[in-house]
Protein backbone atom coordinates (compact mmCIF):
# COMPACT_ATOMS: atom_id res chain seq x y z
CA UNK A 1 0.00 0.00 0.00
CA UNK A 2 1.35 3.26 -0.76
CA UNK A 3 2.32 5.82 1.66
CA UNK A 4 -0.57 8.82 1.22
CA UNK A 5 0.89 12.35 0.23
CA UNK A 6 0.92 14.59 2.82
CA UNK A 7 -0.36 17.79 2.68
CA UNK A 8 2.63 19.97 1.20
CA UNK A 9 3.21 17.07 -1.55
CA UNK A 10 -0.24 17.51 -3.03
CA UNK A 11 -0.12 21.27 -3.37
CA UNK A 12 3.34 22.04 -3.66
CA UNK A 13 5.06 18.65 -5.29
CA UNK A 14 8.06 20.45 -7.03
CA UNK A 15 8.93 22.23 -3.25
CA UNK A 16 8.14 19.10 -1.21
CA UNK A 17 10.49 17.20 -3.79
CA UNK A 18 13.40 20.04 -2.97
CA UNK A 19 12.40 19.93 0.50
CA UNK A 20 13.09 15.95 0.38
CA UNK A 21 15.98 16.09 -1.62
CA UNK A 22 17.34 18.51 0.85
CA UNK A 23 16.11 16.37 3.95
CA UNK A 24 18.29 13.15 2.21
CA UNK A 25 21.04 15.31 1.84
CA UNK A 26 21.44 16.71 4.93
CA UNK A 27 20.21 13.57 6.79
CA UNK A 28 22.51 11.29 4.73
CA UNK A 29 26.37 10.71 4.98
CA UNK A 30 28.54 14.12 5.91
CA UNK A 31 31.11 15.16 7.94
CA UNK A 32 28.95 14.95 11.09
CA UNK A 33 28.36 11.43 12.43
CA UNK A 34 24.50 9.95 12.49
CA UNK A 35 24.53 9.72 16.22
CA UNK A 36 25.63 13.86 16.38
CA UNK A 37 22.58 14.41 14.45
CA UNK A 38 20.77 12.43 15.80
CA UNK A 39 21.28 13.88 19.51
CA UNK A 40 21.15 17.66 18.11
CA UNK A 41 17.59 17.43 16.17
CA UNK A 42 16.42 15.96 19.47
CA UNK A 43 16.97 18.93 20.98
CA UNK A 44 15.67 20.91 18.21
CA UNK A 45 12.05 19.13 18.31
CA UNK A 46 12.14 19.17 22.26
CA UNK A 47 12.47 22.80 21.84
CA UNK A 48 9.99 23.08 18.99
CA UNK A 49 7.72 21.12 21.81
CA UNK A 50 6.44 18.45 19.21
CA UNK A 51 5.32 15.28 20.54
CA UNK A 52 5.48 13.05 17.03
CA UNK A 53 9.03 14.62 16.53
CA UNK A 54 9.95 13.57 19.97
CA UNK A 55 9.36 9.92 20.13
CA UNK A 56 10.62 10.25 16.18
CA UNK A 57 13.55 11.58 16.90
CA UNK A 58 14.58 9.25 20.28
CA UNK A 59 13.77 6.45 18.06
CA UNK A 60 16.36 7.47 15.74
CA UNK A 61 18.58 8.17 18.44
CA UNK A 62 18.45 4.98 19.70
CA UNK A 63 19.14 3.23 16.27
CA UNK A 64 22.21 5.51 15.76
CA UNK A 65 23.54 4.09 19.00
CA UNK A 66 22.68 6.67 21.95
CA UNK A 67 22.32 5.62 25.32
CA UNK A 68 19.61 6.26 27.28
CA UNK A 69 22.13 8.14 29.51
CA UNK A 70 23.06 10.22 26.17
CA UNK A 71 19.09 11.09 25.35
CA UNK A 72 18.20 11.75 29.10
CA UNK A 73 21.26 13.96 29.01
CA UNK A 74 20.58 15.94 25.89
CA UNK A 75 16.65 16.34 27.25
CA UNK A 76 18.12 18.01 30.62
CA UNK A 77 21.19 19.69 28.57
CA UNK A 78 17.70 21.16 26.21
CA UNK A 79 15.95 21.89 29.50
CA UNK A 80 18.47 24.14 30.93
CA UNK A 81 19.84 25.98 27.75
CA UNK A 82 15.93 26.77 27.01
CA UNK A 83 15.49 27.65 30.74
CA UNK A 84 18.65 30.41 30.44
CA UNK A 85 16.97 31.43 26.59
CA UNK A 86 13.95 32.21 28.06
CA UNK A 87 15.78 34.55 31.21
CA UNK A 88 17.62 36.43 29.06
CA UNK A 89 15.73 36.57 25.90
CA UNK A 90 13.91 39.87 26.61
CA UNK A 91 16.59 41.11 29.14
CA UNK A 92 16.63 45.29 28.11
CA UNK A 93 12.70 44.80 27.62
CA UNK A 94 12.38 43.62 30.76
CA UNK A 95 15.05 45.98 32.64
CA UNK A 96 13.68 49.05 30.98
CA UNK A 97 9.99 48.05 32.99
CA UNK A 98 11.13 46.34 36.00
CA UNK A 99 14.37 47.74 36.63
Amino acid sequence: MAEEKRWFEKHAPEMAEAYWNYYDIVEGETSVDKLTKALIALAVVITRRCQHCTEYRIKAALAAGATKQQISEVIMQTAIVSGGVELFWAKDVYDKYLG
